[in-house]
Order: C-alpha cells, then structure tokens, then sequence
C-alpha cells in the first residue's frame, strides 16, 4: 500500500509558504480522495458479529465486544503528516482503523491461518512467600497460545470471517507479506486498484509543479526590478 516519495514533508512546507491557498485545495482533494477508500471500508463491516460471543463479550474480551457502528466509527483518514518510524519514514496521508474489535476483524487469521495453537498443561509450583512445592497441572499462559477451553476456538473464530484480501495487485511494485492482507482497509484497497495511491501522486506532483512555476515567476519578477 505506502509508496515512497522523498521530500514530501517538506515540499508541503514549502508550498504552505508559497501558496497557501492552492495547497489547502491539494490537501482538500487528497482527503476526498482518502474518504472514498474509508467510505467503501466502513461497507464490508457486518450489521452483526461473526459469532455471537463476540457480540457480547466479557472478561478480557469486554473492551474488544465487537460493535458494527464503534468499527464503522474507529476507520477514517488523515492528512497529518505521521510522526518518524524506526526507519525514518513519515506517512505524509493515512487511512486507519483504529477500533480494537475492527483490528481484530481486520486482521484476524494473518499470522496462524488456523488459530493460536491449544494452551498445555503444565506443572506448576508455589514459591516464594507461598511455601514450595507442586500444585499440580495448571493451563500454559502466554499470548501464543488459545487459552480457550476448546482446542478448536481459533479456527472457529477465522472461519466465521470472510476470507482476507491481498491489497497488493498482481503488478504492485513491493514484496508481498502478511501485513498487505485485511477485510475492511485493505479489501477495500484491493477494490480500489491503486487509483487511490496514483491519483494522490498526481495532485501532489501537481502542486508540486505549481509550486516551482510560482517560484520562477516571483524571482523572474525580482530580476526585473
């Protein structure tokens, strides 16, 4: 999904400075561009939860209960320049998904394709100020594993999902992996084509050109005085 293009950040700086009015027009179709990718998105959101348990979750689930209108709400875009990875980079626009329950939707199956494997039993013991010693079985912990009673429980849960959409087109530049593949965002990239992705290249190049004339024009005009 993200192409690299350098100076960015700065060239919307500069620009600001330059022409402030066109850029905010830049800025304005960029964002109308962004909002149809989250409009068709908020559509492949079910009306109902893929399992009825998820619907009305409790225990460590309760802050993830899925909710059609709190997932619809969680996805949107912005044209704020996104603060330096662990590589350097800035997205200079994001379309996001922010919800717990429509992260999980969206990328559920990503990793293992059939659920967490089932937890073990393992022996335990007491320490410390407990005393010492065997306290017999008790469930593996950890977050790699289904700690659900039925073995089973992750498998269940992918496959009541639609099944995830590659957003890489077979010609996308990029080597593919995981974390191209989703149900809402990334389905709806996939829908899309890339014209989203070509279309905020061209206005930003488009500014970009508007912006070196301008600038020709205004130090012709000083020469000539």
């Amino acid at each position: 999904m993200p192409t690299e293009l350098k100076g960015a950040i700065e060239l919307r700086k500069a620009f600001k400075k330059v022409d402030p009015i066109l850029a905010k027009e830049t800025e304005k179709e960029i964002r109308v561009l962004l909002r149809n990718v989250a409009i068709k998105a908020r559509g492949f959101v079910p009306s109902e939860s893929p399992l009825s348990g998820w619907g009305n979750a409790v225990g460590s689930w309760e802050n993830r209960v899925f909710s059609s209108s709190d997932i619809r709400r969680g996805i949107g875009y912005s044209t704020s320049p996104s603060k330096p990875n662990k590589r350097g980079f800035r997205s200079l626009a994001t379309i996001f998904n922010k919800s717990a329950a429509g992260a999980i939707y969206e990328t559920a199956g990503r990793l293992n394709a059939q659920g967490l494997p089932p937890a073990k039993n393992v022996r335990g013991y007491l320490g410390g100020a407990f005393g010492k010693g065997p306290i017999g079985d008790v469930r593996e912990t950890g977050r790699g594993v289904n700690k659900s009673s039925n073995p089973k429980a992750g498998r269940q849960f992918i496959d009541s999902m639609p099944p995830l959409v590659d957003s890489q087109q077979s010609s996308a530049a990029g080597r593919r992996t995981r974390k191209t593949k989703g149900r809402l965002l990334f389905r709806a990239w996939a829908y899309d084509q890339g014209k989203t992705n070509a279309a905020v290249l061209k206005a930003i190049e488009k500014s970009m050109d508007t912006a070196l004339a301008v600038t020709k024009g205004a130090s012709k005009d000083y020469r000539g005085r």
